[in-house]
């Protein structure tokens, strides 16, 4: 016998996604779909880390890419790490707010790329990632936004 519990979600989000497998001549029940997105959704996020990110919303938007708060930020540059962390909705280096490519270039007194140049070690990674690697991952996955 199957059980069932009642989940709330918006009334507009479950008409639109009515009108949507109406729309698509899609003759399921939207209840099961809601099920299927469910499952779906955790069948990606075991290898997609970004759809793990509990969030309040804090963090650093850089263009494409969120840094949820608490992410860290490395470059090394003539055999030393400089560090830089997102404290609430900026990036913080010697206590200062500072932006990706202002940090890169700080770090070199030069002109860099800094999606090249930073990696980076978001709350739900466990190994640093360079940032251009984050950005093509968020992009190739559709989220451009995590909150």
């Amino acid at each position: 016998m199957k059980t069932y519990i009642s989940v709330p979600i918006p009334t507009h989000q479950f008409l639109d996604l009515a009108d949507f497998l109406q729309n698509n001549q899609d003759p399921r029940d939207p209840v099961d779909m809601v099920a299927l997105a469910i499952d779906y959704w955790m069948d990606n996020a075991s290898w997609k880390p970004e759809l793990l990110m509990a969030t309040d919303g804090r963090g650093y938007q850089w263009k494409s890419l969120f840094l949820p708060e608490k992410t860290q930020i490395r470059m090394q540059y003539r055999g030393t790490y400089f560090y830089a962390k997102v404290e609430s909705d900026a990036i913080i280096y010697q206590g200062k707010s500072i932006s990706p490519g202002q940090l890169a270039n700080t770090i070199t007194q030069s002109n860099r790329n800094a999606w090249r140049d930073l990696w980076i070690k978001r709350p739900v990674d466990h190994e640093w990632k360079l940032a251009d690697d984050c950005r093509r991952e968020q992009l190739d996955s559709g989220h451009q936004t995590v909150v």
